[in-house]
């Protein structure tokens, strides 16, 4: 089924011999036809530099077919949406738009990653999109739960859709992984919860930029395990009225020598 057409499957890059659906069998790029939705979502392992070679070309592919992309990025929260802004006007140098952008505290991972991304959305004139709220909201829901954060801490973000049963399993395995067994289960509640809260706002936001220019096509760059089996921030989007989001993922192969464009 091609992304766009009820629920697509996940899609991966197989490197330079192609692509595979979600059996693994090799099937025609879905760049096309997810070229014609609304919201392409792109997964990536954050320090895999081959991951980010692989969304660069599949960026510079959305580009050429569909000018007037918007770039959206778990990378940033909202409130650093105007060094983006500023970056995308040529106001800032690389280094200020890593300063103003807080990039060591928000996000850490090297730049030079990212940065070929960047440098192609401001050369492009591409709108770039803060999709993630700050950190310390991550932190206190992790630590108290959504429902003790008052309303006007949340950064806007409203209640997230109730995960689908494999997604919770998943979310309550990984805690168990890395705190033991010993955790106790409103820890484990907590820490769902704190998942939610970033697949929802990062949800909303893109949710919100196709309501304000529905034309434009959202190009969403985020970690894989907000996307894998249409868990995560799919599932929040759906909810939210965008069902037909395209996922692609790529393999755990080097992708950076697939190129769509």
């Amino acid at each position: 089924m091609a992304p766009g057409s009820g629920r697509p499957p996940i899609t991966a890059c197989a490197g330079p011999s192609g692509w595979v659906n979600q059996a693994g069998a090799p099937e025609p790029s879905p760049l096309p036809a997810a070229a014609r939705g609304r919201v392409v979502l792109l997964g990536e392992e954050h320090d895999r530099a081959a991951d980010h070679g692989w969304e660069l070309a599949a960026l510079r592919y959305f580009a050429q077919v569909r000018p007037g992309v918007v770039l959206g990025l778990e990378m940033f929260p909202r409130s650093r949406q105007y060094a983006l802004d500023g970056w995308i006007s040529g106001m800032e140098s690389e280094q200020s738009f890593l300063l103003q952008s807080d990039w060591a505290h928000v996000w850490g991972f090297d730049p030079d990653l990212y940065l070929p991304i960047f440098r192609f959305a401001r050369d492009h004139h591409m709108a770039m999109l803060a999709l993630n709220v700050d950190g310390s909201l991550v932190h206190q829901v992790a630590h108290q739960g959504w429902a003790q954060v008052p309303v006007a801490a949340r950064e806007g973000v409203g209640d997230p859709a109730p995960p689908d049963p494999a997604y919770r399993a998943m979310l309550e395995q990984e805690m168990a992984a890395h705190a033991g067994p010993h955790m106790k289960a409103l820890q484990i509640a907590h820490f769902i919860d704190a998942q939610l809260l970033w697949d929802r706002a990062m949800a909303e936001a893109i949710a919100r930029q196709h309501a304000a220019e529905p034309g434009r096509l959202i190009v969403a760059m985020m970690g894989e395990g907000h996307l894998e089996h249409r868990s995560g921030v799919p599932h929040q989007l759906a909810a939210l009225g965008l069902p037909d989001a395209a996922v692609l993922l790529p393999s755990a192969e080097s992708c950076g020598a697939a190129a769509h464009e």
